[in-house]
């Protein structure tokens, strides 16, 4: 279960950051002709909403891939996750998705489900 969690992290993380892209593309060009560096909030008390967005969008991303590497990784090892963690993860998603219901959170509900799933302790065979 675990592989197949890992698999559907790393989808979501490219998915994220194509549709990343898509979405904010006239704000990433904008922070490129700024010349990157300090071009998201150049003035704290004056936010640019709009850079901000693209940036923590495409910030999720790695974190996404890391969620889904270290689920190959444990998978291989034949490891399990604390059930801390799909807890922590589920509860997350839920929040966000009663938050904002429409959005691709959903996406998340699943490998978030395997992990918690997965640190389930296994029965003994006789």
């Amino acid at each position: 279960m675990l592989r197949i969690a890992g698999i559907w992290w790393i989808a979501v993380s490219a998915i994220h950051v194509l549709v990343g892209i898509m979405l904010y593309f006239d704000q990433w060009q904008a922070i490129a002709q700024d010349g990157w560096f300090n071009a998201i909030a150049p003035d704290p008390l004056a936010s640019m909403f709009d850079s901000e967005d693209a940036l923590w969008f495409m910030f999720l991303t790695p974190f996404l891939l890391l969620l889904g590497r270290l689920c190959l990784w444990a998978d291989h090892q034949h490891l399990v996750f604390p059930r801390s963690i799909g807890v922590i993860l589920i509860v997350s998603v839920l929040i966000g998705l009663f938050l904002e219901p429409i959005s691709g959170l959903w996406l998340l509900l699943p490998p978030s489900a395997m992990l918690l799933w997965s640190a389930q302790p296994k029965e003994l065979s006789h």
